[in-house]
């Protein structure tokens, strides 16, 4: 007998249940990718986004933006494959005993949001202003990815693309972790190194045959190509739960981490956005939480990298709005040296940390204490909602 949708909403989901110990070092290194992004951000150059603004030229020295495009490069790619990464490992740690798909997707939405509209709203004010049109109307949906058109794509709030695909990863998290349940623990290595092999081949498929505009749409971000980052993120959940994971420390993880991204200088940009370091992104992160569940001292684990890491979902979908503004606000021709520039830099990030600690405090916690859950009858009692610090 078929089930109905609402039967299969209801559902458990398949996965390692039982109470987890919280990770403050992969909380920290959230924070400390959301500040490089920040950083990222800085280069961009009219043209670079649908805004027709110019970021990089606070430096008034050209070999100096050049210097500093150099230093950035394609970090911040980096930093988007370990959102990524994260996204999938921290859902199947965090995941509930006898949650139901209904329940899990409703957490997720209200998690994402109310926060995007918010800023969706700022940025449409903010960085696409006059120029809003109808190629704007996608991302109040979030399904802006499914098509090439990069003015739809980056169209209000440009940041909101990765929540697009993020989106599309909640929607497949149930089905994808019942399947990488069904693995058995010997065979989880070669899984995940099937996946690498799999995002390398579809990245060689897009350097060679398409354009570099549609590379950036299909290798960077197209949902389905993405989603192999976030299932390696729940072999790795799955490998480090069943005591299968390398034993690899911090030091080392880092400085694979550092030489890939020196490597991926060198290749066309395509290779990365994600295939370059694939493999170090992975180890790092799995460096970060052995860390934590051996309790490991690690600078990550500092008060003020796990806040910033708690605030790190607002202020990536804050960031550009701030720094677009800051930037028409003291004029898009106003150029500095580089103290001028050092501080524009200093003060739009804290204007940037505080708009962050506004939007988390006064509308993503409350969104999802208010309607991440089902109401219960007066009178009963349940037990708190168990999940990750700084992925609730």
């Amino acid at each position: 007998m078929t089930e109905t949708r609402s039967e299969q909403q209801q559902q458990p989901l398949v996965g390692t249940e039982g109470r987890r110990p919280p990770l403050p070092s992969l909380t920290g290194m959230r924070g400390v990718a959301s500040v490089i992004v920040f950083l990222c951000h800085i280069m961009i150059l009219a043209g670079d986004l649908p805004y027709d603004i110019d970021i990089l030229h606070i430096f008034e020295d050209a070999e100096l933006r050049e210097n500093y495009r150099y230093a950035v490069g394609f970090i911040g790619y980096t930093c988007v494959s370990f959102f990524f990464v994260t996204s999938g490992f921290i859902l199947t740690w965090a995941q509930r005993a006898k949650d139901t798909r209904a329940r899990f997707w409703r957490r997720r939405l209200f998690k994402i949001f109310p926060l995007h509209l918010v800023t969706y709203a700022i940025g449409l004010v903010v960085l696409t202003g006059s120029m809003s049109s109808a190629a704007d109307i996608p991302a109040v949906f979030l399904v802006q990815n499914w098509t090439p058109d990069l003015r739809v794509i980056f169209s209000a709030n440009g940041p909101s693309w990765s929540i697009s695909a993020e989106l599309f990863f909640y929607a497949m998290f149930p089905l994808l972790l019942a399947w990488i349940m069904k693995i058995r623990e010997n065979r989880l290595l070669l899984w995940l190194i099937g996946t690498g092999v799999v995002l390398l081949a579809v990245t060689v498929f897009s350097h060679l045959t398409l354009s570099a505009a549609h590379q950036v749409w299909f290798s960077y971000v197209f949902p389905p190509v993405r989603i192999l980052e976030f299932i390696a993120g729940i072999i790795l959940a799955r490998l480090i739960i069943s005591g299968r994971w390398i034993r690899l420390g911090m030091g080392p993880a880092a400085l694979i981490l550092l030489a890939s991204c020196v490597v991926a200088r060198a290749l066309p940009e395509v290779y990365a956005f994600a295939a370059a370091t694939f493999v170090p992104v992975v180890l790092i992160v799995g460096a970060a939480i052995r860390d934590d569940v051996e309790g490991i001292r690690s600078p990550l684990r500092s008060r003020f990298l796990v806040w910033l890491g708690d605030l790190s979902f607002a202020f990536y979908l804050v960031h550009l709005s701030v720094l677009v503004g800051a930037r028409k606000l003291v004029g898009t021709e106003q150029s500095w040296g580089v103290a001028g520039a050092a501080l524009f830099i200093v003060i739009t990030y804290a204007v940037t940390l505080f708009c962050a600690w506004v939007l988390h405090n006064y509308v993503e916690n409350p969104a999802m204490r208010r309607w991440s859950s089902p109401k219960r009858p007066v009178g009963e009692k349940t037990a708190a909602p168990r999940a990750v610090r700084g992925t609730e």
